[in-house]
């Protein structure tokens, strides 16, 4: 993972002064008891999960960690670590952050954006709102008059997160954007000049509900339509995903080999063979002891009568198999001998299916 930043709209409230609440907030960031006169307190949306200018999107799992990792963090006028900025104190500090969650024509609406676009799949959009606060000084005064104006009116979030794969379009086809997923770390908060999430812009209030403008009904008939699409689509995959879903079950510790249908392939042989050869093994005794003929057919019968049993009953009848083999040899079968058992467990079976094999 590496240090990055996105950029979206400083969310302006109405007034500068902190509520009770968020005075209550604050103060455990504070050293000296300032009064609240004395503070600014400003509302950002600092990230969403809608595609962005550089055709990435965060995961919802990302910007949950965001949310949990920024309050303490510092505002920035430049980014630390992006060209000619510093590693000085910043201007503010973030003590809160939360995930508010609407339609995406409510997005589209909030942000007056309605070009925004999701990632196939994603049907809610999800939106980093962060609260930090500055203190009143000489020095800042035309920077909170100009951020009271709209003039300073983008911020960006420094983080750190890990590229996933590229998204898919409905056809299978990997898609320019790329999701961005967690485990990741917000790192910290700055003003910059242009967001690199559009959408994002000032607004008098971090509530949706002081909004006037409310979608059309033409926009509100889009969005049904795209949701009942969506919905058919998604009943239509949901036995696949069934079957996907139970046989992750069924692999455990073992389920990323969903997602390597090759290596899958090859554990799913290997223990085929293995339960062959306790077969092999449990048929070769019945021969020996007189219970079966030695004629192709006799043979083949009586593998048949095993063919359907649990790995774990095979595995046992084989052992006192070999128990009454005599003491000078063993029972040997027509394939590769089972593997050994130790009180570890069977060495020498696949990994996949090792935990099956243990008495």
């Amino acid at each position: 993972m590496s240090g990055l930043h996105k950029s979206l709209t400083l969310c302006i409230k109405a007034a500068g002064d902190p509520t009770a609440d968020q005075l209550a907030a604050i103060r455990p960031y504070m050293l000296a008891d300032l009064p609240p006169e004395q503070l600014y307190v400003r509302t950002f949306a600092l990230a969403h999960n809608a595609i962005d200018r550089d055709d990435e999107a965060f995961d919802d799992s990302l910007l949950a960690d965001f949310a949990r990792t920024l309050p303490g963090k510092g505002l920035f006028i430049k980014h630390p670590a992006g060209y000619g900025g510093d590693t000085g104190p910043g201007e503010g500090r973030f003590f809160h952050a939360e995930l508010q969650t609407m339609s995406h024509a409510e997005a589209r609406t909030l942000l007056r954006q309605p070009d925004l676009t999701w990632p196939p799949g994603v049907t809610t959009a999800t939106i980093l709102m962060a609260s930090a606060y500055m203190v009143r000084t000489e020095g800042n005064k035309d920077l909170l008059l100009k951020a009271d104006a709209g003039i300073v009116s983008d911020v960006s979030i420094g983080f750190t997160a890990k590229r996933g794969d590229y998204f898919r379009d409905e056809a299978g086809r990997d898609m320019q954007a790329r999701r961005l997923t967690s485990p990741g770390e917000a790192l910290e908060g700055s003003l910059v000049w242009l967001g690199a999430q559009p959408g994002a812009r000032a607004i008098k209030g971090a509530s949706r509900t002081e909004e006037p403008e409310m979608p059309t009904q033409q926009e509100l008939d889009a969005a049904n339509t795209r949701a009942t699409d969506f919905e058919n689509k998604l009943k239509a995959a949901e036995p696949s995903h069934s079957v996907v879903t139970k046989a992750r079950e069924a692999l455990g510790d073992h389920a990323h080999l969903i997602e390597k249908p090759g290596d899958l392939a090859d554990a799913v042989k290997a223990g085929q063979a293995f339960r062959d050869s306790l077969i092999d093994t449990i048929v070769q005794g019945e021969r020996n002891a007189g219970l079966c003929g030695d004629d192709e057919e006799s043979v083949a019968a009586a593998k048949a009568i095993y063919a359907g049993q649990p790995l774990a009953s095979l595995q046992k009848r084989a052992d006192a198999v070999q128990a009454k083999a005599p003491k000078n040899g063993t029972v040997t079968p027509t394939t590769p001998a089972a593997p050994e058992r130790t009180d570890e467990g069977t060495k020498g079976a696949p990994p996949v299916f090792a935990a099956a094999f243990t008495a």
